[in-house]
């Protein structure tokens, strides 16, 4: 392996991207696919959970269990919510502060907090702008 293929995005942008919640300073690690598979099957695993603690009918629940499994996660829409900000930030915060945990992080998210955070989250892993466009052209 060369140097340059060893070479990964958070050693060329640093060690980390700093962000501060709540007045303490933490840093950020580039989400990966692998990060956002685990999202897909934390967003999928939560509405499970709901559907097994709302629905009574066995056949209702498989129905709809099943759906969930068959059915894509939008992961911009899901990283809107609190739920799916949570996730992400403990995803990306753990690469640089392992100890930290899902709660820790349900503690540091809020309201006030949550927009802002999203919007951060929705940057740390790239984005590819008019990639339709990008796509056409090739």
């Amino acid at each position: 392996m060369t140097e340059k293929e060893n070479d990964k995005l958070e050693d060329i942008t640093g060690s980390g991207l700093p962000i501060t919640i709540k007045g303490k300073e933490y840093k950020l690690g580039i989400f990966n696919m692998r990060d956002l598979a685990d999202f897909r099957q934390y967003i999928k695993g939560q509405r499970i959970k709901i559907i097994q603690g709302t629905i009574e009918s066995m056949e209702e629940k498989l129905i709809l269990i099943n759906s969930i499994f068959v059915n894509d996660v939008n992961e911009t829409t899901e990283l809107k919510s609190v739920d799916g900000v949570c996730f992400m930030l403990w995803k990306c915060l753990q690469k640089h502060q392992p100890e930290i945990t899902l709660q820790d992080i349900d503690n540091m998210v809020d309201l006030d907090n949550v927009a802002e955070i999203s919007k951060v989250l929705m940057n740390v892993g790239g984005t590819i702008k008019n990639s339709r466009e990008r796509a056409k052209k090739k």
